[in-house]
């Protein structure tokens, strides 16, 4: 069975990244069918970069800056490919990563193939440290069991509690992106974890219990630059999901979400926290009193 990979790879301003990134795609022991690149209104040399890159199935699409999302649904609407693996332009996939999920999904096509965390390139000292996401096990009030410790299977009620797929590690087929309606290009961040849990509303997920791409850090870079977007997107996902929160895991789920957010935002002196505080002191009253 021939499995056809388009690379979907949503870029803005990485000049100094996007080539590195696109040799990882080139450098696979499972080629892809097309690399589609789309820059997102760069005003640096991106571009130019990716021009002079020299592969025959590069593809590369231009528009103006809507963000990674639209960027990425942009990607996935150009695709010819059945599959669609995405990665993002700072980051880079390890040599068999197309390889180990190719392999997964001829045994289930339909499923979503994800890597079990990922390595950390700190700019410091240049050491890739690995980090695992995927080690929790939850309790779901739906008839399938939910577990995940590096294992597959309905993961819905797992990703509604913890968010633990990143994009340079999916791999799913177009039509079942274009099932649930694209990606949401209304998420503030965490766009991931909306896509993720959407997808397991409707479809099993295969995990590969090792990671599968390269996250580099960078220079300056830090939490508290984007605390302000990251409290939005799970503020975002939080309200989005709460009826599927309440149904999947019970009420006392959401109101650790709110504690969550809480916490975040008491953190980074943000003053939502009074607002979060106020819900989950409340719980689920506040579905009905404080939309």
């Amino acid at each position: 069975m021939e499995i056809k990979v388009s690379v979907v790879i949503p870029t803005y301003n990485r000049e100094k990244t996007i080539e590195r990134c696109i040799r990882s795609v080139t450098g696979q022991t499972y080629q892809p069918y097309e690399i589609i690149a789309v820059d997102d209104g760069s005003s640096d040399r991106t571009i130019d970069v990716l021009e002079k890159i020299g592969c025959s199935y590069l593809k590369i699409i231009t528009q103006n800056h809507k963000g990674a999302q639209a960027a990425r649904n942009a990607g996935i609407m150009a695709a010819t490919g059945d599959y669609i693996a995405f990665l993002d332009s700072d980051d880079e996939w390890i040599q068999n990563k197309l390889e180990l999920q190719v392999q997964e999904l001829i045994k289930k096509p339909d499923a979503v193939v994800c890597g079990n965390g990922y390595l950390q390139m700190d700019w410091k000292d240049n050491v890739p440290k690995a980090y695992k996401l995927s080690s929790h096990q939850v309790k779901s009030n739906s008839k399938k069991i939910l577990t995940l410790n590096g294992k597959s299977g309905y993961v819905y009620g797992c990703l509604l509690r913890y968010s633990f797929c990143l994009f340079p590690s999916i791999m799913v087929s177009k039509k079942n992106l274009i099932t649930i309606g694209f990606l949401d290009e209304k998420v503030p961040a965490y766009q991931e974890w909306d896509t993720a849990i959407r997808l397991a509303k409707k479809y099993e997920f295969v995990f590969i219990n090792k990671p599968l791409f390269i996250y580099h850090l960078h220079d300056g870079e830090t939490i508290s630059k984007s605390t302000k977007r990251a409290i939005d997107g799970m503020e975002y996902n939080c309200k989005k999901f709460q009826y599927d929160i309440l149904g999947q895991l019970g009420p006392q789920a959401l109101k650790q979400r709110y504690f969550e957010l809480m916490k975040l935002c008491i953190q980074y002196k943000d003053k939502r926290f009074l607002k979060y505080l106020l819900r989950y002191c409340l719980g689920t009253i506040n579905i009905f009193l404080l939309k």
